[in-house]
């Protein structure tokens, strides 16, 4: 799993979500007592959110979305004057964050991913409602949004999101960025190398770079940013996006450092778990799975567990891992393929091609399988190979 698109969906909202504060008049929206009446309130917005997201429809998020609840925590604890033409510029694009926010979700579920609900739930310490929602795709990996809920007195609102992959609400991270323009702004640094404007410039410019598929030069740019943007969680995920495409090395070094400053943090378990995967630490990757495990209770993330054991060839888990999840969630391709190459491996042909059959009896061409089970990798290899070498495999791909 790497922080590839999902990363950069994360820095197009910070970058260009931030619009004119011109009203001055923010209602509030209050934070909900835990109540029995509240839990059912709280499921039914979560579940409209979902379904208007299934229907590739941002209805729902727009509905329930507070811009203004939102705009009001981006300034919290900042002395602003909301008529300076700067501030206003720097501004100009937060009461749309959500907006482009759910554009981009849609975006994602159009190019596969899954985007579902997993639960809801009531923290005492910020005494607040948040319901959470996974996203995955076999080419993304997983990535987790808690929604916060608040009321204006009369409707069930949100007006926040806790993005697992930055470790910190939306507001936080627009929030430090504008205190950091802010300042360069009062230190009249705005032009110099260092400043968080000319900074993200440098990013967005390697990141059209990494588009064109120049990730050399497009690493080179992020490389060469200093100054207080340099130890930012999002710029270091930035970096390591492009890393990912550059030099597995430079990537493996970057979640290290990324490790490294943020040691602590129970929420920056999805990159510790790339970073001991990439470590073949498969011990520390379990350690971390079974973290988020519990910090999420999303039994989803078994999936990982399994890749963990395939790669440690310890098949027997991986089997029953894989199997958890074709059960629990039958439309996951890749639980069925992983229990495949599970069964392969301990030479169960029989059971391997039960699976295979079971795909083509739930609407999977035949065709189209058999080229995916006889495909090899780019190094020549194929973790089916011994099975689409058996006669139980040939004489089943004869049939018609």
């Amino acid at each position: 799993m790497k922080l590839k698109y999902l990363t950069s969906i994360l820095f197009l909202l910070i970058f260009q979500s931030v619009i004119a504060f011109q009203d001055k008049s923010i209602c509030s929206c209050e934070l909900l007592k835990e109540s029995k009446e509240n839990d059912e309130k709280v499921a039914t917005v979560a579940k409209e959110i979902e379904a208007s997201f299934h229907d590739l429809s941002t209805d729902g998020f727009k509905k329930y979305f507070d811009t203004k609840s939102f705009k009001q925590k981006l300034v919290s604890g900042i002395d602003v004057d909301s008529n300076k033409s700067y501030v206003k510029g720097f501004l100009n694009g937060v009461g749309k964050a959500g907006d482009k926010l759910a554009l981009k979700i849609i975006d994602e579920i159009e190019y596969g991913a899954y985007y579902n609900l997993i639960n809801y739930s009531y923290n005492i310490v910020e005494k607040s409602y948040y319901f959470t929602f996974r996203m995955y795709s076999e080419e993304t990996g997983i990535n987790y949004h808690d929604y916060r809920v608040c009321s204006d007195g009369e409707n069930i609102k949100v007006n926040d999101i806790y993005i697992y992959l930055s470790g910190e609400h939306l507001s936080e991270t627009l929030n430090r960025l504008f205190k950091m323009s802010l300042e360069d702004e009062i230190n009249n640094t705005n032009d110099s190398k260092e400043s968080t404007v000319n900074s993200m410039f440098k990013v967005t410019r390697a990141q059209r770079l990494l588009q064109k598929g120049k990730s050399k030069e497009a690493y080179e740019i992020v490389n060469s940013i200093t100054g207080p943007m340099k130890n930012e969680k999002f710029f270091l995920l930035i970096k390591a996006l492009i890393a990912s495409s550059y030099d597995e090395k430079i990537y493996e070094n970057t979640l290290g450092e990324f490790a490294e400053l943020y040691p602590d943090d129970p929420t920056l378990y999805l990159k510790l778990i790339d970073y001991y995967f990439l470590k073949e630490n498969y011990k520390m990757v379990h350690i971390y799975i079974d973290k988020l495990i519990f910090e999420t209770e999303d039994d989803f993330l078994n999936l990982m567990k399994a890749h963990a054991y395939l790669l440690q060839e310890d098949y027997i888990n991986a089997e029953k891992s894989y199997n958890y999840i074709k059960i629990n969630y039958p439309a996951s391709f890749s639980a069925h393929i992983g229990e495949m190459v599970s069964l392969t491996f301990q030479n169960r042909f029989e059971e391997t091609l039960a699976i295979a059959q079971n795909l083509v009896d739930d609407g999977y061409d035949k065709k189209e399988l058999t080229d995916f089970f006889e495909e090899k990798e780019l190094d020549g290899s194929n973790q089916l190979q011994a099975f689409v070498e058996s006669t139980i495999y040939k004489n089943w791909k004869a049939k018609p």
